[in-house]
């Protein structure tokens, strides 16, 4: 995370934002960068209104309520509890990077006819439910296919220890059938969820996060159990 704020000049980074499922914030505070893992306020007071952009939604910016002073608890690197009070805008900034964390953007806390502008605005619109990604992407679909293919060919190792050397032949000539379809089958997975994570702009860049993770995990194990089937089941 802090490779990626001196590479672009950023003052502060949510994890989410680069695909990192886990509760970090990191602010920039003078030449250091102070990591907030697990943060929530815990105390609150006062009230600014100033105008807000996110990376979720270009040329959008909006107006936005927030607490002038927070109290922050959080842990660092070696799980150690800290408490810190942020004012004016560090306080505003943190809140913002918070948000992030948690799923959520501006657009949720802005009123109704603000909500319909901007869904007006963006190409797709904003997620149906207002804030949320769905629950269900046809992405998946592709992914579930990978899945049994590869758990098929697993399988198929142990075929050399039950089964004649002939039918052998026959289930090699299989998982090679098997094997192609995983590869087109995630190609196709890769492609598609690229396309579908921009039709939902609230939750882009934690999709990708996911889709390159999702595709490498895969590929790992399509690799081994590849290496298995031409070491193994080949006759």
């Amino acid at each position: 995370m802090i490779d990626t704020m001196r590479a672009h000049d950023l003052d502060a980074l949510s994890a989410i934002l680069i695909g990192i499922q886990y509760n970090i914030v990191i602010l920039k505070e003078t030449d250091n960068y102070v990591p907030y893992i697990n943060g929530r306020l815990i105390k609150h007071s006062g009230m600014s209104n100033q105008t807000e952009r996110s990376l979720y939604y270009e040329g959008i910016s909006v107006d936005v309520d927030r607490y002038e002073n927070v109290t922050v608890v959080y842990e660092d690197e070696e799980g150690n509890q800290h408490y810190r009070d942020l004012t004016g805008a560090q306080a505003r900034i943190f809140q913002q990077q918070l948000d992030y964390c948690y799923g959520s953007t501006f657009v949720d806390r802005v009123d109704k006819e603000m909500k319909e502008r901007i869904n007006e605005y963006l190409e797709h619109g904003l997620v149906a439910d207002g804030g949320s990604c769905p629950v269900v992407f046809y992405r998946d679909y592709f992914k579930r296919g990978v899945k049994y293919l590869i758990s098929g060919m697993f399988l198929s190792l142990a075929t050399p220890f039950f089964v004649s050397a002939k039918v052998q032949e026959w289930v090699y000539r299989i998982d090679i059938f098997a094997l192609i379809a995983a590869v087109v089958l995630m190609i196709v997975y890769f492609f598609y969820a690229q396309y579908e994570s921009r039709l939902y702009k609230q939750c882009t860049s934690c999709q990708t996060g996911n889709i390159i993770g999702t595709v490498a995990i895969l590929t790992f194990q399509l690799l081994l159990t590849s290496l298995g089937i031409f070491l193994w089941v080949a006759p």
